[in-house]
């Protein structure tokens, strides 16, 4: 069941497009001893591919469009998952869920009007444009104009993002933005955050005095939270996306129960910093007393029946 919260007036649904299987080595400063509970018994970290319906009044945004109908799989040299006895070794990666997920949040892609691409990684586009037809029929696609030149226009010519994109742009529907605290729609805001890629953005969602965080790829792990030395391996500049993290950090700590969505969390359960200040008191916990996955570290609010307002 997909997982939402309530920003005053302002509904925010998780959605998954599938997951990934990823090695260890994708964590950089992550010490497997100390936190063996991390790996999946195929030896990987299993992370899904998240998305996020923003419903508020005259906006239907989707934010991240998944990997998309596609299967990946480990590439030749890179650490593969085990397999099951009698089973080929799985994929890297597998999305192609965010329809039904989008039908199970009764909306159809004809009635999502913008697309918020936190960033411009495959994981993140997916559905743009699969075989170089817009999915989103009615949506105009904002993203970071400094991830395209790395990330789009270096690609192959017959990189499926690639021509994905190209096909916005030709059909008149690309808005890339820049600079810092934009107004996408009303109640929501992008914030500029690199550091994972030149033009990464998080989503800031306000209604009145709620607020909701949407950090796509800024952070990548629940242990980042609390041990500021794990990186992620797709970070373009480690040191500014290391700086990035705590200065979000700093500012969901002065937002007493600002909800926070991730896109590669388990789960893909919103989290939310209390007003003690809890995000501060974890990061300096000793992290040999608790797992990365102890609730009493981050509060989780936990799905129902309705959707928890904040």
């Amino acid at each position: 069941m997909a997982k939402h919260v309530q920003v005053g007036d302002i509904q925010i649904v998780a959605l998954s497009d599938g997951m990934s299987r990823l090695p260890p080595m994708f964590y950089p400063g992550l010490n497997i001893e100390a936190h063996p509970e991390i790996l999946n018994e195929d030896g990987t970290v299993h992370i899904p591919t998240g998305c996020f319906l923003i419903r508020g009044p005259g906006c239907n945004m989707l934010v991240d469009a998944g990997l998309g109908p596609v299967s990946i799989p480990f590439p030749q040299g890179m650490p593969a998952a085990k397999a099951r006895p009698g089973e080929q070794v799985p994929p890297l990666s597998e999305g192609g869920l965010l329809p039904a997920a989008l039908r199970e949040a009764r909306c159809e892609p004809s009635d999502i009007d913008t697309v918020f691409l936190t960033h411009l990684h495959p994981d993140h586009i997916g559905w743009i444009a699969p075989q170089g037809r817009p999915y989103f029929e009615n949506a105009k696609v904002v993203y970071g104009a400094a991830d395209w030149a790395p990330l789009i226009s270096s690609a192959s010519i017959d990189d499926p993002g690639r021509r994905g994109l190209e096909a916005i742009h030709s059909a008149g529907r690309a808005s890339p933005i820049e600079g810092d605290m934009l107004n996408i729609a009303s109640g929501v805001t992008a914030r500029h955050a690199p550091g994972h890629t030149p033009g990464h953005y998080v989503l800031i969602v306000s209604s009145g005095v709620h607020r909701a965080y949407l950090l796509g790829d800024a952070v990548q792990c629940p242990l980042q939270l609390t041990e500021t030395d794990i990186g992620f391996l797709t970070d373009v500049d480690a040191a500014l996306a290391a700086r990035t993290r705590e200065a979000l950090f700093r500012e969901l700590e002065s937002n007493d129960h600002a909800a926070v969505g991730m896109d590669h969390f388990p789960g893909l359960e919103f989290q939310s910093c209390n007003a003690a200040g809890i995000l501060m008191t974890c990061r300096h916990r000793d992290p040999r007393r608790r797992s990365h996955g102890d609730a009493s570290t981050i509060e989780q609010l936990a799905p129902s029946s309705s959707a928890p307002r904040i």
